[in-house]
């Protein structure tokens, strides 16, 4: 009797995927395709945000506009740009133009306001009593009722980057206007810009246009050899040419057909209606006689 051997069978392994298992690398594919899709919206949305930012640092349009009634199409193009901002980007915009500065609202025209000295901190009177404020604060606004206004802008941006936000917009910006009736009306504002260049011709169109060109130059030193003067009209000028047909209308009554002469015989022998005189016959008074041609001499 043979030994049995205590040591449990080998199995070999196979490597092929499960049926039902989704490939990793296509797994893989989508994952890396919806980030990058993300990235770039993200890349977008920055570009815009950035951007609004250069073009708000000279807002409003007027240098006399009144932030408690702004024009009504700065203030539709102003709610237009605050879309994609969050809080740090409107933080952003302020700092930036406290730096020129001017008023952190955007829709007010007027310089911000200037610390009474150079002091890190100042003492202020409030409704609640004397506060230490830092001189930054203070310089920040033209006055509380813009700072009211610009706060009320602030809150209602959301946290959320605008590339993450579903449908990929907020909802519109309100302000605290004492003309919001006249914005129900409003234009949106178009900003002026560059006009885009022309596309450069190619090889083929600029041969085209030098060949036209140089007909026109060898039309033009033809019409100086035959004597003609520019800019003056003459049977030979291309001008003279008329594109509009007019029909010739006859006015005389028309005639009968003349009834045909003795010569119809030979209306055969007729070239264009005319018989030549060499087949035409002779009438008898044409005929040459001899004895007849001393009555032309004289006496």
């Amino acid at each position: 009797m043979t030994p049995k051997s205590i040591l449990k069978n080998s199995t070999v392994s196979t490597n092929e995927p499960s049926a039902t298992s989704k490939p990793y690398t296509q797994r893989h594919r989508d994952v890396a395709l919806q980030h990058a899709s993300i990235i770039e919206e993200q890349k977008r949305v920055e570009k815009e945000v950035l951007d609004a930012i250069m073009t708000l640092m000279d807002f409003p349009t007027s240098p006399t506009a009144d932030p408690m009634r702004p024009s009504p199409s700065d203030a539709l193009f102003f709610q237009g740009l605050m879309v994609n901002f969050q809080p740090s980007d409107y933080d952003s915009l302020i700092e930036e133009r406290n730096i020129a500065d001017r008023c952190g609202y955007a829709l007010c025209p007027r310089p911000k306001k200037k610390a009474p000295s150079k002091a890190r901190k100042h003492f202020i009177e409030t409704d609640k009593g004397v506060e230490i404020v830092d001189r930054r604060t203070l310089e920040v606004w033209c006055s509380d009722d813009c700072a009211r206004r610009a706060l009320y802008v602030k809150v209602q941006l959301s946290e959320e980057p605008a590339w993450m936000r579903r449908g990929g917009v907020n909802d519109k910006i309100e302000l605290l206007v004492e003309n919001a009736e006249d914005h129900h009306k409003a234009l949106p504002l178009r900003l002026k810009q560059e006009a885009a260049p022309k596309p450069a011709k190619s090889e083929e169109e600029e041969d085209v246009a030098s060949a036209w060109a140089a007909r026109d130059d060898a039309l033009a030193d033809l019409a100086l050899e035959r004597g003609e003067k520019p800019g003056r009209l003459s049977k030979a000028n291309k001008d003279l040419l008329r594109t509009h047909i007019q029909e010739r209308v006859q006015t005389a009554p028309s005639v009968p057909p003349e009834p045909p002469t003795q010569l119809s015989g030979q209306s055969h022998m007729a070239i264009e209606g005319h018989i030549p005189r060499a087949d035409r016959p002779k009438d008898e008074d044409e005929e040459d006689d001899g004895t007849d041609w001393d009555k032309h001499l004289p006496g």
